[in-house]
């Protein structure tokens, strides 16, 4: 298994407009992915929720640790299948579903796989 940090700067969130992500910019976080490689196909149920169970424990030492976690979300790029929107979009969520009725009222976009808003 690996391990990865991305280093954000300290201002990275302190410019542009709004965006989808993350929905809160009040404190910088750095996102961290856990990879893990298998070639049996019929593991992909078990390693998904080893994956969920060990971002879940890391969550609650944090937690404990008394790190304040209230702003953070998941990273798009990073989130599993069966992510919840909202752990990902946050109170951007309603906006976004918004733009999307407007832009692309037929659901073109679903076609092209990924994140359903």
């Amino acid at each position: 298994m690996a391990t990865l940090i991305q280093p954000f700067q300290h201002g990275v969130y302190s410019h542009g407009s709004p965006s989808a992500y993350p929905p809160d910019r009040s404190q910088l976080f750095h996102p961290t992915d856990f990879s893990v490689a298998w070639a049996d196909p019929s593991l992909d149920g078990q390693m998904a929720d080893a994956l969920r169970d060990g971002a879940k424990t890391i969550r609650e030492v944090a937690l404990a640790d008394g790190q304040d976690l209230s702003h953070t979300s998941m990273y798009v790029n990073f989130a599993l299948f069966g992510t919840p929107l909202e752990d990902i979009y946050g109170g951007n969520l309603p906006r976004l579903r918004g733009i999307k009725a407007k832009i692309d009222p037929e659901g073109v976009m679903d076609l092209a796989g990924g994140w359903k808003l």
